[in-house]
């Protein structure tokens, strides 16, 4: 069974990179995949409180470096044409991946995730945006760890 819609969140960090090639290879190759980043508005709000960027400054400068690296991975998979797309959108991450995942009706999240505790899985994902999207998606989400190789 391949799956035609998959969301894939992406923070641009090797886990994520995984969780993308994870996808295009799970995916129908009938259908979609898209790119999901969410510029953290927690941090945006912290970094204007610090007096660093206005919120509108800094939302504007990390969309633009999120839209060089998203054009890179759509760059990278070229082979796909027009079944790999992307979107940027500014919130708390784990609330627009499930706001995403439903309003555009996917079948399925492919989420990367740190492999820091291999020990314990619910150190592993405790407290941690996976974690918040597995209690709250009502679609299928699939975890994939980073595995560097040797």
């Amino acid at each position: 069974m391949k799956i035609r819609d998959i969301l894939v969140p992406v923070d641009f960090s090797p886990n994520s990179l995984e969780a993308v090639r994870f996808a295009v290879n799970l995916g129908d190759p009938e259908g979609e995949i898209y790119l999901l980043h969410v510029i953290d508005s927690d941090f945006v709000r912290r970094l204007s409180e610090e007096g660093f960027q206005s919120e509108d400054s800094a939302i504007e400068l990390l969309r633009q470096r999120a839209s060089d690296r998203m054009n890179e991975i759509l760059k990278e998979h070229s082979q796909l044409g027009g079944r790999m797309n992307s979107m940027i959108v500014v919130g708390k991450p784990f609330a627009e991946i499930l706001r995403v995942a439903v309003d555009l009706d996917f079948e399925m999240i492919v989420l990367g995730i740190h492999g820091r505790h291999k020990s314990d899985i619910e150190q592993l994902l405790f407290g941690s945006t996976a974690e918040k999207v597995l209690r709250g998606a009502a679609i299928p989400v699939v975890c994939v760890p980073y595995r560097q190789t040797p």
